[in-house]
């Protein structure tokens, strides 16, 4: 059984995670554009950016509505991947005991 949601869990995990990432590029590239100032340690992309757009930090830029579209896509593709990333790492261990 164990396996069985392991298997479940990275198929939700690799569903998520190309969202994730197609999202962020497109968030930072709208963030870019838009000449709006980076959060401190952000600027160059990367897990510092995902990591701010998954707490919404996007959210104190209220004026670019594109941004925040995409922002909260990567968010909860974020969000949805490393909780499927735990939980697949967690019934992998239970299958083990």
């Amino acid at each position: 059984m164990w396996i069985g949601l392991v298997f479940a869990f990275l198929g939700v995990f690799g569903s998520a995670l190309p969202g994730h990432f197609g999202m962020r590029v497109l968030a930072y590239r709208e963030h870019l554009d838009r000449q709006l100032p980076f959060a401190p340690g952000t600027g160059q992309g990367g897990l510092p950016y995902s990591w701010w757009l998954m707490r919404f930090g996007h959210k104190a830029h209220p004026q670019a509505r594109v941004l925040n579209q995409f922002g909260n896509l990567a968010g909860v593709f974020g969000w949805i991947a490393l909780v499927a990333l735990v939980a697949a790492v967690f019934c992998f261990i239970m299958s083990k005991a």
